[in-house]
């Protein structure tokens, strides 16, 4: 009652700030927006960018491992759905975006959708979906379930609510025995949690498969003879220590360009404004056919162009952001620099660190320094770092298995 009190409330508000997929976000499926399929389907779901890329190698492993079920995707954000009409176009049978989690919304949503099986995505967990699902029988799993230490801490004032709803899951499937034990510390019954390991690299290594670099670096205007330094996901305070070390680093190498990547792409230009005339600039949207740095300022380009640096530097580290994913770099054996805080990918970056190809800088000189001598480093230390990330792989495959099992026994 509360819920949709709630939702009443803040209805005019949604109304306007959700207005893409507002019908399907209130429950309304248009009809024939599935082909009109007769089969009940399998129902994905991943909030934005980063829960479709983890949907990506549950769904391609599924489809390799023969299922012909329905299967659609849902998203939360616009984002997402762009993400997936790159990725999955051709993996799945619609998208449609998430109903709100409001008891007679998802009532009528499930009425139309009549799904097989609800695979939800890291941190997706809705109540009233969640115990509407278990009430008809139709079952349920979360795949590289987490709970962040903040967000768990907040679940802990409240027990028993997420005791409740956890359990209504039918499989937990998790990434590291930390995870595991915060959902052991909340009550959830241990025969429903299995570690599996991290989707997200399966989705990198299979996105590294894709990716065609040499018609990169030809859209781009990069040659052969051009070394490329990347600057991943960087944060205000950071691109002025990136600059200083390019900078520096041009002086040994004239050739070399510069790809800078700001986390929020709605940065970009400030982030030229900052560079100044020093340096030929170029924004990736307004693309030029000769420039030293380019400035991209568009969502979903920065794995892919990690192919071609000869030297990364992965940004929210310098600034006390937790770090972004070092595996991204690593997939293609690229050196990597990072900031003191990394504390959020803090495993990935110590080994990387300890098969040296990843090393802590502090400001621009050590970053110039690191990169000049990545720029000379083996091609044996690279093949290193692609060895690492590629042992971390097998989890979608994991969790299709104990979702395929789940199916064969509703046939």
């Amino acid at each position: 009652m509360l819920i949709s009190l709630a939702y009443l409330g803040l209805f005019p508000y949604l109304r306007i700030r959700y207005r893409e997929g507002f019908h399907q976000r209130i429950g309304k499926l248009a009809k024939g927006q599935f082909n009109n399929t007769k089969d009940s389907p399998i129902w994905v779901h991943g909030v934005s960018v980063g829960e479709v890329q983890a949907a990506f190698p549950l769904i391609y492993e599924a489809r390799k491992g023969g299922c012909s079920f329905p299967i659609f995707l849902s998203t939360v954000t616009c984002t997402g759905k762009k993400m997936a009409e790159k990725l999955l176009s051709e993996l799945v049978d619609g998208h449609f975006y998430f109903p709100w989690d409001v008891p007679w919304i998802i009532r009528r949503f499930l009425d139309e959708l009549t799904p097989r099986i609800y695979v939800g995505l890291e941190t997706e967990i809705w109540p009233c979906l969640l115990h509407e699902l278990k009430k008809r029988e139709i079952p349920s799993f979360l795949v590289n379930g987490r709970f962040s230490e903040r967000s768990f801490k907040k679940a802990c004032r409240s027990r028993e609510f997420w005791k409740e709803t956890l359990e209504c899951f039918s499989r937990i499937l998790v990434r590291s025995s930390d995870d595991a034990d915060k959902l052991y510390y909340l009550g959830v019954s241990p025969d429903k949690i299995k570690i599996i390991g991290d989707v997200k690299i399966d989705a990198l290594l299979l996105r590294r498969d894709r990716v065609d670099s040499g018609a990169l670096r030809d859209k781009l205007h990069i040659s052969e003879e051009e070394q490329c330094l990347i600057a991943g996901s960087t944060h205000n305070g950071e691109e002025a220590v990136v600059l200083e070390a390019f900078d520096l680093v041009k002086k040994q190498f004239p050739k070399a360009k510069l790809i800078l990547v700001p986390r929020h792409p709605e940065r970009a230009r400030d982030v030229c404004a900052l560079i100044g005339e020093k340096f030929g600039v170029s924004l990736y949207s307004e693309l030029k056919e000769r420039w030293d740095i380019l400035v991209i300022d568009e969502v979903g380009l920065l794995f892919e162009l990690y192919s071609l640096a000869d030297a990364a530097f992965v940004g929210g580290s310098l600034v006390p952001k937790g770090g972004q994913n070092v595996l991204e770099p690593a997939c293609f054996g690229v050196p990597i620099a990072f900031g003191p805080h990394m504390e959020d990918f803090s495993m990935h970056a110590s080994e990387l660190g300890k098969i040296g190809i990843a090393q802590v800088v502090e400001d621009s000189t050590s970053l110039a320094r690191l990169w000049l001598s990545s720029l000379k480093m083996k091609i044996e230390s690279r093949k290193r770092a692609v060895e690492y990330a590629e042992s971390l792989g097998g989890a979608a495959g994991l969790a299709v298995r104990e979702i395929l099992d789940c199916l064969k026994g509703r046939i």
